[in-house]
């Protein structure tokens, strides 16, 4: 019974850190292609087609955090 209890626990911390995992690459994965398609649209209207990279560039900061956790984890 002892090891069910250990079972069970281990289990449920392991879906606790997979569901914080995938809460937090989950804006990543909405808002990464949504503000790079922003930029580019401003970027081509404005006269300025540096500023998607710029952005990408603001998201490499950004996403650095995130990409040690997931070397971390996996």
């Amino acid at each position: 019974m002892d090891w069910f209890v250990k079972f069970a626990i281990n289990r449920l911390l392991y879906m606790i850190l997979l569901m914080v995992l995938c809460l937090g690459i989950f804006p990543f994965i909405v808002l990464y292609p949504l503000t790079l398609r922003i930029g580019m649209i401003l970027g081509r209207s404005s006269g300025n087609p540096k500023l998607a990279s710029k952005v990408e560039a603001a998201w490499d900061v950004l996403g650095k955090p995130y990409d040690a956790l997931v070397k971390m984890v996996g």
